[in-house]
C-alpha cells in the first residue's frame, strides 16, 4: 500500500518561555500557524496487519544545501534517528503489531530546513502517524490514541496532527484551536550552514524555575485578537508578533542579525525569529513583495522562500 502526505512547516507567531519545570522541560505559551512550505512523505506499507518496525528503510531526498554543494545533508538522518522512523516504531509498538513480513519503506522529500525552528521533523512525524492511521484502518487494525502517541515523539507533533492555528501550552502538547489568519505572505530565510540546536537555545535563555500562574501577555493578546477577528491585514498582525528567543539568539549569532537587517531594509513589516531559530520570517505586504524579496535573498546566497499562511 502506497500512501503520500504533505508535512507543513509552522511559524510561532508568539513564543513565551515561562520557566523551567520540575521534569526538566520548559513551560511555554505559543501560538502556532501552519505555512504553505511542506515536506512530502511517501510510505510504502504491507497489505496486511503486520509491521516489523525494526525492518524498514528511509530515503531522504531534496535535502537543503547551497546551490553549489553536492554532498548529502548530515542534519537530516535517514536511519532510526529520524522522527519518521521513530514514529513508525512507536506506532508499531503501541499496537503490538506482529512482525516478520511487514517491512516498510519511506521516501521523505525535504524542503523544510533542519534546526531552523520551522518544525520540519515534528511535522514529518505527525504526517507519518496520520498515514499509518489510514493504513491501519485499511488493513483492519485498531488505531491508537494519536494525541498520546504524538506526545512521545516531540512537543510540536500534537499540533501538526491537525495544523492550522492553535494555542499551545505546557511543553507545547496542550493544544487549543484558534481561528486561522487570512492568507498573509512571508519570506522565510536563513544562512546556509547555520542551525540552532533547541537545547542550546533554551540554555541561552537561562530561565528560572517555573512559578505558578506565570502570565503570557503576548500570547494572550494575540489569541484574543484572533478570536475577535481583529486581524484583517498584515499591518494588524505585525505589532502582535513576539518571540522570547530573538534577543539572545541573534546576539549570539551575528549572521542572523545581519540577515535581519537586510530583510528590514527591503521593507518587511516585521522580522520574526522562527521558533528558537535559525530561520527568520519577514512579514510582507503582498505576494509580489514576498516573491521579490525571496529572489533577492537567494541571489545573495541565503536559503529563502516565499510562503503564505
Amino acid at each position: 500500500m502506497r500512501l503520500e502526505g504533505h508535512a507543513p512547516a509552522k511559524l510561532n507567531l508568539t513564543l513565551e518561555v515561562l520557566g523551567r519545570r520540575s521534569d526538566g522541560y520548559h513551560e511555554v505559551a505559543t501560538i502556532l500557524h501552519t505555512l504553505s512550505l511542506y515536506d512530502t512523505l511517501v510510505l510504502e506499507l504491507p497489505n496486511h496487519p503486520a509491521l516489523a518496525s525494526a525492518h524498514g528503510s528511509l530515503t531522504v531526498v531534496g535535502a537543503l544545501l547551497p546551490p553549489s554543494a553536492s554532498a548529502s545533508h548530515a542534519d537530516v538522518p535517514s536511519d532510526a534517528r529520524n522522527l519518521v522512523w521513530k514514529a513508525v516504531e512507536a506506532f508499531a509498538s503501541e499496537l503490538a503489531l506482529p512482525s516478520g513480513e511487514g517491512e516498510w519503506r519511506a521516501t521523505l522529500v525535504k524542503r523544510i530546513p533542519a534546526q531552523a525552528g520551522l518544525g520540519g521533523g515534528s511535522s514529518d512525524a505527525a504526517t507519518t502517524v496520520r498515514l499509518l492511521t489510514a493504513w491501519a484502518s485499511a488493513v483492519g487494525v485498531r488505531t491508537p490514541n494519536l494525541t498520546a502517541l504524538a506526545s512521545t515523539l516531540g512537543a510540536d507533533v500534537a499540533f501538526f496532527l491537525n495544523g492550522a492555528c492553535a494555542l499551545a501550552r505546557g511543553r507545547g502538547e496542550q493544544i487549543t484551536p484558534l481561528p486561522a489568519l487570512p492568507q498573509f505572505w512571508w519570506v522565510l530565510a536563513k544562512p546556509y550552514g547555520v542551525g540552532v540546536p533547541t537545547a542550546w537555545a533554551y540554555a541561552l535563555l537561562g530561565r528560572e524555575p517555573l512559578r505558578p500562574n506565570t502570565p503570557a501577555p503576548y500570547t494572550q493578546r494575540l489569541a484574543d485578537a484572533l478570536r475577535q477577528g481583529a486581524i484583517r491585514t498584515p499591518e494588524n498582525l505585525a505589532p502582535l508578533l513576539h518571540n522570547d528567543f530573538e534577543q539572545p539568539v541573534l546576539s549570539a549569532i551575528p549572521e542572523l542579525q545581519t540577515l535581519r537587517q537586510q530583510m528590514q531594509a527591503y521593507g518587511v513589516l516585521r522580522v520574526l525569529l522562527c521558533g528558537s531559530g535559525a530561520a527568520q520570517a519577514g512579514l510582507c505586504t503582498s505576494q509580489t513583495h514576498a516573491e521579490q524579496l525571496a529572489h533577492t535573498l537567494t541571489q545573495q546566497g541565503y536559503w529563502a522562500v516565499a510562503v503564505s499562511t
